[in-house]
C-alpha cells in the first residue's frame, strides 16, 4: 500500500501541525502538562510538518511491579555495557527502552526476537503496558508535587519522523499511537537532510530544558535516512526537606585514592536498609511521588555489587527497615555513552546489518529497512536544592544500500543510584559514581 492510500483510510488523518513549537507529544501520563510543570521556551522556531494522527486510544497502563522489572534489569544490563572502568555514568533505561521498544514494533522475525530478549516483557504490548504504567506514575508524582506547592517537572515526550513519501504501513503508525502516544510527522530527509538534523535536535533541546543541545551529530542523519525515532526525558525536582553543606570530606575513589570533595548532610533521618555488602537510603523529592535511592557498597565491593546488580537487588535496595543519617557529596555527570556498541554487545545485532534487519512491519520487505544510527545523551545534578536531570535517544533507520538503630551513612566511596517515580519504582535514571570531584 502506498503512502498516499494508507493516508487515505478512514483512521488517519493529515493534519498541517508546528510539530516541535505546538505540539508536545506525552508518553508521561497521556496528557497535556498543565502550565505550571510546562518547560521554558528556549526560543526554538517551529518548523512546519505534515502530521499523520491516528486516532487509536493509548494502550492501559501494565502491572507496576512487571514494568519494574522489565526496566531494572534492561537498564542494569545497560549500564554495565556502557560504564568505563573508572567513569561517573548515568543512563536513562525509561529514554532508551521507550525507543527500542517503538522499533520493535516494526521489527520481525529474528529482528524481533533479539530486541525482545533484550526488553523482555514478552513483546509489544507488554512492553507499550510497561511505558504506560511508568507514565501513569509520572502523572500522579505530578499531581502530588503540585499539592505540595513544588516546582516539580517531569515530563517525557516522543515523536516519529518519516521520509515525506515513504509507504509506512498504517499498521506501525496505529502501533506507534496506542502504545506510545506518538503521532508521526513527515519529513524531507532526501533534499534536507542537515536541516531536519537541526530540527530533530532543537526538537530535543527544547524538551530537555536546553540541557541536550545535540542528540545527532553530523552526518548522523543523510539523505539516505527514512525514519527517526526520538524520546526525550526531562526532570527538575526539589527534596522534600532541603540538605545543608556541612563541609569538605573525603571520598575514595573506585580506584583507591583519596580526594577531597564537598558534602552535604540530610535535615533529618531517612529511610534505607542494610544488605549483605551494603547499605542503601532514599532521599523523596518534595510531594513524594519521585525519590532518589543511593546503594552504597561496602569497601572494596564496588565492582562486584555493579556485577551483581539486577531487579531483585534494586527491589532490595528501595526497601525501608531502618533510618540514617545521611552524608553525600553534590555531584554533576554528563554521559554520551556508546550505547551502539551496547546494544550490540547485549544481542541486538540484526537491528544494524544492512540487509540483515527485518524492519518490514515498518515499510517494505524484510532486509530493506535497517538502523543506522543509535545516539544516547544524560545529564544529571544534584545539589543541596535537588536534581536537575535529562535525557534523550535517538534511533536513525535507512534505507539498505545506503549506511535498624539509627545510623549514620557517609557516601565516600563509589556507588550507585537511581531515580524512581514511587508506583511502579521502575528507574528513570540510573547511575554510578566513583568520582564525585571529576
Amino acid at each position: 500500500m502506498n503512502l498516499d492510500l494508507a493516508i487515505a483510510r478512514r483512521r488517519f488523518l493529515l493534519i498541517a501541525a508546528a510539530a516541535a513549537g505546538t505540539s508536545l507529544a506525552m508518553l508521561a501520563g497521556c496528557a497535556r502538562p498543565s502550565s505550571d510543570d510546562a518547560l521554558p521556551d528556549p526560543g526554538v522556531q517551529p518548523v512546519a510538518f505534515t502530521r499523520l494522527t491516528s486516532d487509536t486510544g493509548r494502550t492501559s497502563a501494565g502491572d507496576p511491579a512487571a514494568a519494574r522489572s522489565s526496566l531494572t534489569g534492561f537498564g542494569a544490563d545497560f549500564l554495565r555495557a556502557v560504564r568505563g572502568a573508572d567513569a561517573n555514568t548515568v543512563i536513562s533505561p525509561y529514554s532508551l527502552y521507550t525507543v527500542l521498544a517503538m522499533a520493535r514494533l516494526g521489527a520481525k522475525g529474528r529482528t524481533a526476537s533479539q530486541l525482545d530478549a533484550l526488553l523482555g516483557s514478552g513483546g509489544p504490548d507488554p512492553q507499550g503496558a510497561a511505558i504506560t504504567a511508568i507514565d501513569a506514575g509520572l502523572e500522579q508524582a505530578r499531581g502530588a508535587a503540585r499539592a505540595a506547592g513544588s516546582t516539580l517537572v517531569v515530563q517525557a515526550a516522543n515523536e516519529a519522523w518519516v521520509q515525506d513519501g515513504l509507504p509506512v504501513h498504517q499498521e506501525y503508525l496505529d502501533e506507534l499511537a496506542r502504545q506510545y502516544g506518538v503521532s508521526a510527522v513527515t519529513a524531507a530527509f532526501v533534499t534536507e537532510p542537515e536541516t531536519i538534523r537541526a530540527d530533530i535536535n532543537d526538537w530535543v533541546a527544547e524538551r530537555t530544558g536546553g540541557l541536550i543541545a545535540e542528540l545527532f551529530g553530523e552526518d548522523s542523519i543523510t539523505v539516505d535516512t527514512k525514519v527517526v525515532l526520538v524520546n526525550a526525558l526531562y526532570l527538575k525536582a526539589e527534596w522534600a526537606l532541603p540538605f545543608t553543606r556541612s563541609g569538605n570530606g573525603v571520598f575514595t575513589t573506585v580506584a583507591g585514592s583519596e580526594v577531597q570533595v564537598p558534602m552535604m548532610h540530610a535535615p533529618t533521618q531517612v529511610e534505607g536498609t542494610a544488605g549483605a555488602g551494603w547499605v542503601a537510603v532514599t532521599v523523596p523529592y518534595l510531594g513524594y511521588g519521585l525519590r532518589m535511592t543511593l546503594l552504597v557498597p561496602d569497601p572494596g565491593r564496588f565492582d562486584a555489587t555493579l556485577a551483581a546488580l539486577d531487579d531483585d537487588l534494586i527491589a532490595a535496595a528501595s526497601t525501608s527497615s531502618a533510618r540514617y543519617e545521611l552524608s553525600m557529596p553534590p555531584f554533576k555527570i554528563n554521559s554520551a555513552p556508546n550505547v551502539l556498541e551496547a546494544v550490540k554487545s547485549l544481542g541486538v545485532v540484526d537491528l544494524f546489518v544492512d540487509g540483515g534487519a527485518d524492519l518490514s512491519g515498518i515499510a517494505g520487505e524484510p532486509g530493506w529497512l535497517f538502523a543506522n544510527a543509535f545516539v544516547h545523551q544524560a545529564k544529571i545534578s544534584v545539589d543541596e536544592n535537588g536534581t536537575e536531570a535529562a535525557a534523550a535517544t535517538g534511533l536513525g533507520i535507512m534505507a539498505s544500500g545506503a549506511f535498624a538503630p539509627t545510623e549514620r551513612v557517609v557516601v565516600d566511596r563509589p556507588y550507585l543510584f537511581w531515580i524512581s517515580e514511587t508506583d511502579t519504582g521502575a528507574p528513570l535514571f540510573l547511575g554510578a559514581v566513583t568520582n564525585p570531584a571529576a
